[in-house]
């Protein structure tokens, strides 16, 4: 191996590992004890032929799947095939440390807020020159601080000279403003530095650094339901009791907008709803976390996206539905030819955890030319795989009509669509209500994978008091496709 290398801990789907990637960093081994993310890791790697790309997937890591505390570092160097490693990076489960949890922070006083250790073990252990460790910003605050001066003095105790800064993803050219804190460290006396953000919320003529990348900038090239939805988007593509406001909330605005105030994009802010008005009034002002009904103003990178968001939390696209899965990779700075393993649930939790890897690359390459390694040349573009390099059977039962279930990722249902259109048949794709998006996924991915582009026609229909719903009136979107 000719360049710098590592190891990586709770890879989760390896946004930090793409990361390193670009940064001309090869991570030799990742770790993760959640069978969804080491699917979508093997699927990944060239190591394996799990994955749609097979054998010419772009990465070489190989996958260790168990709990970090069974893992010995003797079982990681073999894996890695060597005992020269550069770094260790990764971040432990955060959910004791969120603010998101607040009420319930435990902190280290959870078993989960005690993973850290293991991470030490391993870093002492194995003694790479750097490590990078990521978490939430609220693990500086839980317990009062006291958990971050424990962790940062484990670190320290290790053998590494230390600095800790909390970093906006949107600084470093992410379309997401997305806070997060990093621990980073060397085992010398030096202390690493963090990097000078590349982007500025607002360009500045003076520095020159152009300003942050909107979410209509990121998602230029997902257009297939841009037509349909010019007028206002969907009808009710959420669900709920709330669902149907959704379509006339303003892009920029939440739930807010029905209080006895009302969104005003052009102002940027809520004004009071005159006295005629107030019959819109559906909740009571601040009665909702922020992101109830939040709905994304292209205008700016989108908010942070999370990992288990309930039926009315945003960001939502202004196209009013949810973003797609690849529309958060997108907007996750994750590439789009990435394949990401498992039902929708688990595909949402592992986008909403990762690290967006523009942010990890800018991270490490400060490291690297502090520590005067220098790194080959890497291309990261991305590739359109028509079929599984090893010519696998379809994984998704399928009949000329395919209703979009939360069951199957839709990678699944691109796998079993393909064949039959390189066919001549035409299929019919249908999404209903919140599986919308995940429809919208399914089209965009058969755009890119297909050699010829497809003929893609949409219509939206709406359900009157649908089964299983608690709207009154559900979206549909019904696609035909055919080569």
């Amino acid at each position: 191996m000719s360049g710098p290398t590592a190891i990586s801990l709770f890879s989760g789907l390896g946004g930090i590992d793409i990361g390193l990637h670009r940064a001309g960093v090869e991570t030799l081994v990742t770790l993760d004890a959640d069978e969804h993310a080491a699917a979508s890791l093997r699927a990944n790697s060239s190591e394996y032929e799990a994955g749609l790309a097979g054998t010419d997937a772009k990465y070489d890591w190989s996958v260790v799947e168990g709990d970090i505390h069974d893992i010995s570092a003797e079982e990681l160097l073999e894996a890695a095939g060597t005992d020269e490693i550069d770094f260790i990076v990764g971040g432990p489960p955060c959910q004791t440390f969120s603010r998101s949890n607040e009420g319930m922070r435990q902190g280290t006083d959870a078993e989960r807020g005690l993973l850290f250790e293991e991470y030490v073990r391993l870093l002492e252990e194995i003694q790479p020159k750097a490590f990078v460790f990521e978490n939430v910003r609220g693990l500086a605050s839980a317990n009062d601080g006291d958990d971050f001066e424990i962790i940062t003095r484990a670190f320290a105790d290790a053998g590494y000279t230390l600095n800790h800064s909390v970093l906006n993803a949107a600084d470093y050219g992410v379309p997401q403003t997305r806070e997060r804190l990093f621990i980073v460290g060397f085992r010398d006396d030096e202390k690493p530095y963090f990097p000078d953000p590349t982007h500025v919320e607002a360009k500045n003529p003076i520095t020159g650094k152009p300003s942050w990348v909107t979410a209509e900038e990121a998602l230029t090239d997902f257009d297939v339901d841009a037509e349909l939805t010019a007028d206002s988007g969907y009808v009710n593509a959420v669900g709920g009791k709330y669902g149907y406001l959704l379509k006339d909330v303003p892009p920029g605005g939440n739930y807010q907008h029905f209080s006895e105030r009302k969104y005003v994009p052009e102002k940027g802010e809520y004004v009071e709803r005159d006295d005629d008005e107030l019959d819109e009034k559906v909740f009571d002002w601040r009665s909702r976390h922020y992101n109830y009904l939040l709905k994304q103003d292209p205008d700016r990178p989108t908010w942070t996206l999370q990992a288990s968001p309930g039926t009315y939390v945003g960001p939502f696209h202004w196209r009013s539905r949810r973003y797609s899965f690849l529309e958060e990779m997108r907007l996750m700075d994750i590439p789009v030819d990435y394949e990401i393993c498992g039902p929708c649930r688990e595909v949402q939790r592992q986008i909403g955890n990762s690290v967006p890897p523009g942010l990890a690359e800018s991270i490490v390459r400060a490291m690297l030319e502090q520590l005067g390694i220098e790194t080959p040349a890497v291309s990261d573009t991305e590739r359109s795989a028509s079929v599984r390099a090893d010519g696998g059977n379809a994984s998704v039962d399928i009949d000329a009509t395919v209703t979009v279930s939360p069951e199957y990722s839709p990678w699944h249902y691109v796998e079993s669509i393909l064949p039959k259109l390189e066919r001549g048949e035409s299929v019919s794709i249908v999404g209903r209500g919140k599986r919308i998006a995940q429809a919208v996924d399914v089209l965009e991915l058969l755009r890119r994978r297909l050699d010829s582009d497809p003929e893609i026609r949409l219509t939206e229909d709406v359900q009157e008091d649908p089964s299983g719903s608690k709207s009154d009136r559900l979206s549909v979107l019904n696609a035909e496709v055919s080569l």
